[in-house]
């Protein structure tokens, strides 16, 4: 937890200090940060940011958690939770594209968790952020089982799975270079991928989603 000198600044202060530190541990990763650049930047001094934060590694932290409050709210806010689930899922890659447009840096943040060396942070933030989503989505699959919208034989944790790591590639390939020449190549997609591309994908993954899950009409 960061100190509580963090809530007394100004809020425009804080937001500036919190997202030029997202940008630029996404820049640069955890350990090439240097806290003097992100004073510069944030316009605070660099002692300042240690009455504020007890070292670099718990703003690490924080601005990952900020970064998950975030997503979640982007994504999860405006949604009802008497949707069903093709509904929900579509509303969550659409939400999903929309917030990783806007802070690319959250996402890269959430990638570079899993890089090697990056395992003490992984400890403390990766089951907040996993746990989350995984309970959300195997809870809905199994409402809309016992509602007889998705197909009885569904393994429940796998589609959860599934659905959630879809998402994840998606979003990175949105801002990842690798992953972008991925997609291109897997999807066979020529030239940018622009916002008729995406959204021709997203309908097709709504659309892959439907015939996995919707139970087989056999009259």
């Amino acid at each position: 937890m960061p100190k509580a000198t963090l809530y007394r600044i100004a809020p425009d202060k804080r937001e500036r200090l919190v997202r030029e530190a997202a940008c630029l541990f996404a820049e640069r990763g955890f350990n090439q940060t240097d806290m003097a650049e992100l004073a510069r930047r944030a316009g605070v001094s660099k002692g300042s940011i240690y009455t504020y934060f007890k070292s670099k590694e718990e703003l690490y932290i924080y601005v990952c958690r900020d970064g998950i409050e975030r997503s979640r709210k982007a994504v999860y806010g405006e949604m009802d939770p008497s949707w069903d689930i093709y509904r929900q899922v579509e509303h969550i890659f659409r939400q999903g594209v929309q917030f990783v447009q806007a802070y690319p840096e959250y996402l890269i943040l959430y990638v570079n968790i899993s890089s090697a060396g990056m395992e003490r942070f992984a400890e403390q933030i990766s089951l907040e952020v996993e746990k989350f989503t995984a309970d959300y989505l195997k809870q809905v699959i199994r409402r809309d089982i016992r509602k007889g919208i998705v197909r009885s034989d569904v393994d429940v944790n796998l589609a959860a799975f599934f659905i959630n790591s879809l998402y994840i590639v998606f979003l990175t390939s949105l801002v990842s270079a690798h992953f972008k020449i991925r997609m291109r190549e897997y999807l066979e997609i020529k030239g940018d991928i622009d916002p008729k591309t995406i959204e021709r994908e997203l309908r097709s993954i709504a659309g892959m989603m439907d015939r996995l899950l919707r139970p087989v009409c056999t009259a």
